[in-house]
Formats: structure tokens, C-alpha cells, sequence
């Protein structure tokens, strides 16, 4: 499964638009705290470190889960361990296996990608 990925202005500018993948495949067989694994390939390599946020949407635009990645210079490929969704710490009273239910009910409502780059100092 892929996630497609919608163009932001939110990025260095050494990073083109051009470099940017076009989508995300999701590994589903990989999940942290209930929510799957995403991978990528820039188009060209990487000119110098870079940190990837990626935010995950909703059919309304909102951000809904959000995650990070760092990528070396030169680098093309990356994955993205850490999604957490965004606005449930109202439920950190609930147990583990809810918690994991409800970020599922999250990634569900998923639309879209957008990808911000930053240069590593």
C-alpha cells in the first residue's frame, strides 16, 4: 500500500521539489505502537544531512499523525519508525492495547503526506 504525497512549501531551500518523492509505502508487517512503518526513496541523493517530517493527513487537510527520519548526505532511502498520532495524550490514562486501538482508528482516517526537509547543523 502507498500513501501519496502532496507538495509543501515547508522545506530548506537545497532541497528541490524535484528530489521529493511522489509517494510512501506503507510496510504493515512493521508497526510501532500500532501504527505501520513508511519508506521512500528521494529522487536524488541527499546533498548534506538532513532531518525528513513527514505529517500524515486527513480527507480535511488536518495533520493526524506525524514522524520523523534522519537522512545522511548521499543518501536516497528512508524509513520512518516513529509516527505517533497527534492530540491523544487525553488518552494516557488508557491502557497500552487501547491507546494501539485508537492510533489505528487514526492512521485509518489517513489521505496524504507532506514532507518537510531540514539541513542537520
Amino acid at each position: 500500500m502507498t500513501l501519496p504525497i502532496r507538495a509543501s512549501k515547508r522545506h530548506d531551500r537545497s532541497i528541490t521539489a524535484a528530489a521529493c518523492p511522489r509517494e510512501l509505502r506503507c510496510i504493515e508487517e512493521q508497526l510501532t505502537d500500532g501504527l505501520p512503518w513508511l519508506s521512500g526513496e528521494l529522487e536524488s541523493p541527499a546533498p548534506q544531512p538532513l532531518t525528513l517530517i513527514v505529517r500524515i493527513h486527513n480527507h480535511s487537510g488536518i495533520p493526524i499523525i506525524e514522524g520523523q527520519s534522519q537522512i545522511e548526505a548521499g543518501q536516497r532511502q528512508f524509513t520512518i519508525t516513529n509516527l505517533r498520532p497527534l492530540g491523544i495524550e487525553a488518552y494516557a490514562h488508557k491502557r497500552e492495547a487501547e491507546r494501539m486501538e485508537i492510533a489505528h482508528r487514526i492512521w485509518s482516517r489517513r489521505a496524504y503526506a507532506t514532507l518537510t526537509f531540514q539541513v542537520i547543523a
